[in-house]
């Protein structure tokens, strides 16, 4: 099982003054830096292969090799880019696992699909319990009548006043 790693926030200042500030062609690389960052991905590997050699990485075509892949979906540079982590297993066929967003250098995992929607189930379930305990609360039960509302003898003049009211 993957680490959780949704609640972490990553920034590396010194990485950011060194290079100037992120820009498209250099926002991977100060991803790599991250606890993100996968080491055994396809951008990982082609960067060991040609650190020490002439050619650019840039060179290599990331979609004919087969494996762990990050590749730089949506940017607004310099204040926003989106990293997403694929699964490729051919050319053609691509398997988002995750997504990373990193908003003026501050890097984060975005929460998936099931952390959303469970939360806001949980939160909404919560708010209709605390409904229904109120509700409750304001009810009484007569074995004659069942249930009804608890009123005061204001808010039964009131109601009376308003029936009152609407039948003239």
């Amino acid at each position: 099982m993957a680490k959780e790693l949704t609640a972490i926030e990553w920034r590396s200042d010194q990485w950011l003054f060194q290079f100037g500030g992120l820009r498209p062609d250099n926002v991977l690389e100060y991803f790599s830096q991250s606890p993100f960052w996968d080491s055994s991905s396809n951008n990982a590997i082609l960067k060991m292969q040609t650190q020490f050699n002439d050619l650019q990485q840039a060179s290599y075509n990331l979609a004919s090799m087969v494996g762990i892949e990050f590749a730089v979906t949506h940017q607004e540079p310099p204040a926003l880019f989106i990293i997403t982590k694929f699964r490729r297993s051919s050319p053609t066929k691509v398997v988002p696992l995750a997504v990373y967003y990193i908003v003026d250098g501050n890097t984060y995992e975005a929460p998936n699909l099931y952390s959303i929607i469970s939360t806001r189930m949980l939160s909404s379930v919560k708010k209709v319990e605390e409904a229904f305990e109120i509700a409750r609360k304001h009810s009484e039960f007569h074995p004659s009548i069942g249930y009804s509302w608890k009123e005061t003898l204001e808010q039964k003049n009131t109601r009376k006043a308003a029936l009152k009211d609407k039948d003239s």
